[in-house]
């Protein structure tokens, strides 16, 4: 007995090493998981954004999938709490999550920091939000108006061809006059500097976080951005000015405009909206001014419906009717699943509506 006794203490001691062995390299595997800080993040766009910022410093959940309006989207129980255990939350600010407001603001009461794009790209957030509650009436004002709009700003063709205006809004556009546009995604140079900002204020929400790689990382980010400019640019350039007109579904583009050197002439649902509700007289009213303009394409985005702007369309005759991903990323494999593949994908789209 004594001799089996020997025997098998050595043998449970070793087992007993090894299954605490096993349970260290567990808890350290878990503890170096747990050690990398979690970004929870509202939208596609700054969803790849800011995944290609961090890299391995951080996990990056994105809350909307590919397809997803963001002014319509409820975020599922999942959802809700991977907000809630995030490190840090990533909106996009100007109350363009209408449907993750209240989801974010609980996580934020509980805790969790918030930081917003468009505040950091020197937007008044608060403003957005106030503006965006309005946007029901204020829209209605708007689309009211669109046809003596219309009337004053375009009813001259020779004077929105005028190439000095066109630089007087690339000037414009350089002094980012569209810091209060919840879109300013639609503007690789607004993004680079909502980069530079989050590299600087994501140390700040996650001490451990390694501040210097980050911002060598945000420094080449930065200088894709700019690559991705130029090459829009670029892709732009056979649009003549006479032709660099928008008209799109709803207000997506205007910081894209603006740095590009566009105007938007209309919108076939004001302010923003994604909603259907445009009565058949403003809708006639705004055909006439596309055709005294003498559109030949018009602007839908992905996430919004395109009954109105094919209605629209067959009411101008000879108009195409074009989709463009602003608002989300599109799927996995598509030209749009990235945030630069989306921008080229839609400058491409516009060149070929515009340049012929």
């Amino acid at each position: 007995m004594r001799r089996t006794r020997a025997l098998t203490l050595p043998l449970a001691a070793a087992l007993a090493a090894a299954v605490l062995a096993s349970c260290g390299s567990d808890d350290a595997d878990a503890g170096g998981e747990a050690a990398r800080p979690t970004v929870a993040v509202t939208t596609t766009v700054l969803g790849d954004v800011v995944a290609q910022l961090v890299g391995d410093l951080a996990e990056v959940v994105t809350i909307m999938p590919p397809g997803a309006s963001p002014h319509d989207f409820q975020a599922s129980a999942r959802e809700a709490a991977d907000l809630a255990a995030a490190d840090v939350i990533v909106v996009n600010g100007g109350g363009f999550e209408e449907g993750l407001l209240s989801v974010v603001a609980g996580a934020e009461s509980d805790g969790v920091p918030v930081l917003s794009a468009l505040e950091l790209l020197g937007g008044d957030d608060a403003a957005e939000d106030e503006d965006h509650g309005d946007e029901e009436d204020h829209g209605d004002e708007d689309h009211a108006d669109e046809e003596d709009h219309g009337d004053e700003d375009h009813a001259d063709e020779e004077d929105h061809g005028d190439e000095e205006d066109h630089g007087d809004e690339e000037d414009h556009g350089d002094e980012h006059a569209h810091d209060d546009d919840a879109h300013f995604f639609t503007d690789p140079l607004a993004v680079a500097e909502v980069v530079e900002a989050l590299a600087a204020a994501l140390p700040e929400q996650l001490p451990g976080l390694d501040a210097e790689e980050l911002a060598q990382q945000a420094d080449d980010l930065v200088g894709d951005l700019e690559d991705l400019h130029e090459e829009l640019v670029e892709t732009l350039a056979v649009v003549p000015d006479d032709r660099r007109v928008l008209v799109t579904d709803h207000e997506v583009f205007d910081s894209f405009a603006a740095r590009y050197d566009f105007e938007i002439l209309a919108t076939v649902i004001p302010a923003g909206s994604t909603s259907d509700g445009v009565s058949g007289g403003a809708l006639a009213e705004l055909a006439q001014v596309l055709q005294r303009a003498g559109v030949t394409a018009v602007f839908t985005e992905q996430t919004a419906s395109a009954a109105l702007a094919e209605t629209l369309a067959d009411e101008v005759g000879d108009v195409e009717v074009v989709t463009l991903n602003a608002e989300t990323l599109g799927p996995d494999g598509s030209e749009a699943e990235t945030y630069a593949g989306m921008m080229r994908s839609n400058a491409q789209r516009i060149a070929d509506a515009l340049g012929g």
